[in-house]
């Protein structure tokens, strides 16, 4: 028994144990204390990307508020490119895409939109693509593109502002009985928080008097009532 054992027996026994398991000891501290600073480092490399990123987004705001393209896609692209696990990257390829429908540039918008679609982390920014996505499809005169694009998904938030561009799509195809089941279902599942529901009443009310077509264009990217923006 350990506690009949002398001083110098003791002893000994500690000092072969230590012999035995010092390397492993040793390892475990040198592990130990890789991880915590690696950590540490971690969390700060990730705190100053989401800083940069934040400064290169307000950046691109500002550009953007002045019509200066150019170079406000140079910093969307660096987003895009270089920090793509920040939200600001797909903020960034939402802004820019707005301007590109202001700008008439339609393509580009649609590439920066199916990139977030495909890329963002935030389901909520992916289902704002697809919309914004689908309205611009409507404008360029590819309405069953535009359904296509809110295909299969389930739009949450948005589903009233989905089936009132769905209504829209059908009524440009000439499928009227499906645009007044669209329209119906939008005011249905329209909100106080979404603002005004007077124009999908408005489209609604047309059909029931008769086929009409759906006039101008379909609205465009930054009009959705209650939808978060960048």
């Amino acid at each position: 028994m350990d506690e009949f054992l002398s001083d110098k027996e003791q002893a000994e026994r500690l000092k072969k144990w230590w012999l035995d398991n010092y390397k492993s000891i040793a390892a475990g501290i040198i592990i130990a204390i890789i991880i915590i600073f690696g950590w540490r480092w971690w969390q700060h490399r990730m705190q100053v990307r989401s800083l940069t990123a934040s400064a290169m987004y307000g950046q691109l705001g500002s550009m953007l508020s002045v019509n200066n393209g150019p170079p406000a896609l140079k910093v969307a692209n660096d987003l895009i490119n270089n920090y793509a696990d920040t939200p600001y990257a797909s903020q960034a390829a939402l802004a820019m895409a707005q301007y590109d429908v202001g700008t008439q540039k339609p393509d580009d918008a649609m590439q920066m939109l199916d990139w977030v679609i495909k890329n963002s982390k935030d389901d909520g920014l992916k289902l704002l693509a697809r919309l914004r996505l689908a309205r611009i499809k409507l404008m360029v005169g590819d309405p069953q593109a535009a359904l296509s694009a809110l295909a299969n998904v389930q739009p949450g938030g948005f589903a009233a502002l989905y089936d009132e561009v769905r209504g829209d799509a059908h009524m440009t195809l000439g499928q009227t009985d499906k645009a007044r089941v669209a329209y119906q279902r939008a005011l249905n599942e329209w909100t106080p928080d979404m603002g005004d529901k007077s124009l999908v009443q408005m489209k609604l009310n047309d059909l029931v008097k008769g086929p009409v077509t759906v006039a101008g264009k379909p609205p465009v990217a930054g009009t959705e009532s209650g939808a978060t923006k960048p």
